[in-house]
C-alpha cells in the first residue's frame, strides 16, 4: 500500500484529536498518581532504568502507562 505523505499526516492528525477529544481522553486515559510505583519493567531493566529514575512523568503527555480492562485485551 502507498500513501501521501499528505494523507498518512491528515489521517494521523485525525486519529490523535479523536483520541484526545474529552469523551475518549475522559474515558480511557487515567493518569498514575504522584507516588505510583515504578513498572517493574522499567524498574528491573538496566537498560532502562537510569533513564527513568528520576522521571515524574512527561509534560507532553507520551509518558503514560497503559492499562486495558482484562475484558477488553484480546483485541490489544
Amino acid at each position: 500500500f502507498q500513501y501521501s505523505g499528505d494523507t498518512i499526516s491528515r489521517v494521523f492528525h485525525q486519529v490523535l484529536e479523536a483520541c484526545i477529544s474529552p469523551p475518549v481522553y475522559g474515558s480511557y486515559v487515567k493518569l498514575p498518581g504522584h507516588n505510583a510505583p515504578i513498572p517493574p519493567e522499567i524498574h528491573g531493566q538496566p537498560k532502562f532504568y537510569p533513564f527513568f529514575k528520576d522521571a515524574l512523568g512527561a509534560i507532553d503527555g507520551t509518558h503514560i502507562a497503559a492499562l486495558v480492562p482484562t475484558h477488553m485485551q484480546a483485541p490489544y
